[in-house]
């Protein structure tokens, strides 16, 4: 079964890509995190302190827009039952999350531990590959340097996603 497939089943016209890791280091601790508690996460420990909608306004103009933008789409724009696809760099594809719960949570602690973010997700795994065997996407996602993107039919991207095969 192809990515695609999976939309189409589910209704969905759109889906979210992102990176995990601490500026590109400790992805696979934070992969294995993630897999196992069954989580995805965003993070500014140094900047935002507290629950994003709390704090939004005061901290806006603090952040770039880039930062904002990452924390709004992740702690508001992501819905229940949306598709998340975590990424390995710009090449692989370490799992599939459809997320569980209409609101994000958020838990000081874990980045205290540098554990994991402060500012989670619970999702169900579609499918969550190990981290060294990846699912390889077909061609690499150049210029995805953000955290966190909204992929739409428009999007160079959605092909290059939507035609990965996620047989189970």
């Amino acid at each position: 079964m192809k990515f695609g497939d999976l939309l189409a089943n589910s209704e969905k016209e759109y889906f979210f890509i992102m990176h995990l890791s601490y500026d590109g280091t400790n992805k696979r601790n934070l992969w294995n995190y993630a897999k196992n508690n069954s989580l995805i996460g965003l993070d500014q420990p140094k900047i935002v302190k507290n629950d994003w909608v709390k704090v939004r306004e005061t901290l806006k103009g603090t952040m770039g827009k880039g930062w904002v933008r990452q924390f709004d789409l992740f702690c508001t724009k992501i819905k229940k039952d949306d598709f998340v696809l975590v990424l390995n760099g710009l090449t692989s594809v370490l799992g599939i999350a459809q997320v569980e719960e209409s609101k994000h949570s958020y838990d000081r602690n874990l980045s205290q531990t540098k554990e994991f973010f402060d500012h989670v997700r619970r999702v169900q795994w579609v499918k969550a590959q190990e981290f060294s065997n990846p699912m390889f996407l077909k061609e690499p996602m150049y210029g995805f340097c953000n955290t966190l993107q909204k992929v739409t039919r428009d999007s160079p991207r959605w092909s290059v996603i939507t035609d990965l095969d996620v047989a189970f």
